[in-house]
Parts: structure tokens; C-alpha cells; sequence
């Protein structure tokens, strides 16, 4: 007796659409936020030099060598946080020099606090500051 070939099912094809659906989307999203990663810039900071004076002066150069502009919101120095307002944008390829007061601190001079750089965006930039007389 022949036997009947059967073809596919609307449900196996409805399946098959969604897996492959699936799969075309996951692909997308990937190429969309790689592009995405790409062409937005990571804020970037160099901490050239850091100073802090025994009177609580903190003197930060800094430079910004791009790929976009950043905002300085704060920066913290041996677990206290200075707040910088308004905050201060530096321009891609711009140096700058930062001055902040620092209260609270005990230093000694000849030895090294270390020390970060907070930007709008979250990110950090670490620095250690010697400590002048």
C-alpha cells in the first residue's frame, strides 16, 4: 500500500517564520547598537598634573583629547567630594586648570592623596595629588 506524503503543517511553517523572525531581530539589534557604540564618542580625560596644597587648595590640569566635550560635575580627593558648580566643560583638545577648595582634609606634605575626576556622564578619572607645602 502507498503510503501519502504530507507536507508541511500551517503551524510547522508557523513556527519556522517565528524562529527565523527571532533570529532576524536578535541579528538587527546587535548591528544597531554596534553602529550605535561606534558612532558616539567615549568622553576621555588626562589628568596632567594634581596638587594639593596643605591650605586645602586642590590644582588639577587637565586636557581633554577628544572625541567629544565633557563636564566636570565634581571631584573627590581622600574620600571627599567637591562639587563643581556650575559645572565646568572642557572642549576637545582644550587644557584647562581646576582650582577647588578642600575642607576636612589632614595632609602632610611629600606624600600622595589619591584622587578622582567625576564627569556628567558617570564616568571617573583617576589622579593622584602630591601634597605641597
Amino acid at each position: 500500500m502507498p503510503t501519502k506524503v504530507k507536507g508541511m503543517t500551517s503551524l510547522e511553517i508557523a513556527i519556522i517564520v517565528a524562529i527565523v523572525l527571532v533570529i532576524a531581530v536578535a541579528v538587527g539589534w546587535y548591528l544597531y547598537t554596534t553602529f550605535v557604540a561606534t558612532a558616539t564618542g567615549q568622553p576621555l580625560l588626562n589628568v596632567v598634573s594634581a596638587e594639593l596644597h596643605t591650605n586645602g587648595t586642590l590644582r588639577l590640569i587637565l586636557v581633554n583629547p577628544g572625541p567629544v566635550d565633557v563636564q566636570i560635575t565634581s571631584v573627590e580627593i581622600a574620600g571627599h567630594v567637591v562639587s563643581i558648580t556650575p559645572p565646568q566643560t572642557i572642549r576637545v583638545g582644550q587644557q584647562v586648570t581646576v582650582r577647588v577648595t578642600v575642607s576636612g582634609v589632614t595632609v602632610r606634605p611629600g606624600t600622595m592623596l589619591p584622587g578622582r575626576v567625576i564627569l556628567s556622564g558617570g564616568q571617573s578619572f583617576l589622579f593622584n595629588a602630591a601634597v605641597k607645602p
